[in-house]
């Protein structure tokens, strides 16, 4: 008798469902992991753009973020970093109006609080270095405001606790 054999065996069909298996699980890890990277990517770019508004807001001499008044002026921005959230301060002589950008719960500053300040003419610093770090991966990223106040992001090395 010949048998014609038009199907999968058992064995096969195991076999391939294994491995199918075996990427899926893998790729779930992955998946997990950019997002993690992502979400620092993301935290570290709002950073960034808080100190860049800072600095262009301070250098134009922006009155948009101080109550109304005649003679509003302003004195220079300084962005404050908390834990739980990033916040630019105009320095205005009138009541200011504080921009907040929440932090999200798994990305933390390795310095856990401090400021930074421009004035009206340009950074008044040093370069600094400002890593922050994903509890989740321990990865870290950092941002850099050199002396002239531009600011870039790279990645870094966490510091030891």
């Amino acid at each position: 008798m010949d048998k014609n054999n038009k199907s999968y065996t058992l064995i096969e069909i195991l076999i391939v469902t294994a491995i199918t298996l075996l990427l899926s699980g893998m790729s779930l890890v992955m998946m997990g992991s950019y997002k993690d990277d992502r979400l620092l990517n993301s935290q570290v770019n709002k950073f960034s753009k808080a100190l860049e508004f800072a600095r262009d807001k301070a250098m134009a001499g922006d009155t948009g973020l101080c109550s109304e008044s005649a003679t509003a002026y302003v004195n220079g921005y300084s962005v404050v970093v908390n834990p739980t959230a990033i916040r630019l301060n105009p320095g205005c002589n009138t009541t200011p109006s504080p921009v907040i950008y929440p932090l999200e719960r798994t990305i933390i500053f390795v310095t856990p609080s401090f400021a930074v300040q421009f004035d009206s003419q340009k950074y008044q610093g040093r370069t600094i270095v400002i890593p922050l770090k994903n509890s989740m991966t321990n990865k870290c990223k950092s941002v850099i405001l050199d002396e002239t106040g531009l600011v870039t992001n790279a990645d870094s090395i966490c510091p030891a606790p």
